[in-house]
């Protein structure tokens, strides 16, 4: 099954080609996010609370029409940018559009490749965050972490929202829910996974109550089990359970349900 809405596409271009009260002002693009491995701000706060409080502007509804997944996996395409939210036994296939790390001075992406997961613990505030509102470019959209380390020794990177926004008519400031975002689907963040902010809101509930989520992330474009190139629009045709996949530069691995502890993280 292919499930991908075309909403984002047609929303960047209302928004880019004239969204603005007033046609004739070319509205800034504004990205607060500053430098940093992978969330700067969660670098130097640790284990803060950034869940917002209970009268946070509401800037997303929960979807209520999600498939239930039995064993969901992710594959991320830094060179492809592109976001494969997958499950082999029921067929699920959703593949998104994301915004990877900046390009470095060796070339590389600040997006570490390896193998990684989702949170250990459901609930964990820390891990699955369900409305992230501090700092609040991440605009109350999910937030979902995973177990890849930056040099400190911290979680700190994840998938979030698209956090590039512009304001009506022209404004270069607004409230959280007068903000139109748009994704930047270029190597632009600082480590983390960018997504549109309907993408994330859907990828986040298809798996919440699912722990240790298994995420790979490689350079190379991923390919199906028939050999051809996974983007968004393709037809996926998935690998059947048990069967181990090549994960690019970061070679072949087992079927991680078939593994104990869904891998163990590492980078390749």
């Amino acid at each position: 099954m292919l499930r991908r809405s075309g909403w984002g596409a047609l929303f960047v271009s209302v928004v880019l080609l004239g969204g603005c009260d007033d046609a004739s002002v070319e509205a800034p693009v504004i990205d607060e996010e500053p430098p940093g491995e992978g969330v700067a701000f969660d670098e130097e706060n640790p284990y803060a609370d950034v869940e917002g409080k209970a009268d946070s502007p509401r800037t997303y509804e929960i979807p209520t029409d999600l498939e239930t997944l039995e064993r969901p996996e992710v594959i991320v395409s830094l060179d492809q940018k592109t976001v494969h939210l997958f499950d082999r036994a029921t067929g699920f296939s959703a593949v998104y559009p994301t915004g990877p790390g900046a390009l470095g001075s060796s070339g590389r992406s600040f997006t570490p490749t390896g193998f990684f997961k989702t949170g250990e613990v459901a609930g964990d505030g820390w891990y699955h965050i369900a409305r992230r509102y501090a700092p609040d470019y991440f605009g109350g959209f999910p937030f979902l972490r995973l177990t890849i380390e930056n040099s400190r020794g911290q979680h700190t990177y994840g998938f979030h929202g698209p956090i590039t926004y512009t304001c009506p008519g022209g404004a270069s400031s607004c409230d959280l829910e007068d903000r139109q975002w748009f994704l930047r689907r270029e190597f632009v963040s600082h480590g983390c996974m960018r997504m549109e902010a309907e993408d994330i809101v859907e990828m986040y509930w298809t798996i919440d109550g699912h722990t240790s989520v298994p995420v790979s992330i490689q350079y190379e474009p991923e390919r199906d089990a028939g050999g051809n190139v996974v983007d968004l629009g393709t037809e996926v045709r998935l690998w059947d359970v048990g069967e181990s996949i090549s994960y690019g530069e970061c070679g072949a691995r087992p079927d991680p349900y078939e593994t104990e502890g869904r891998w163990s993280s590492t980078g390749c």
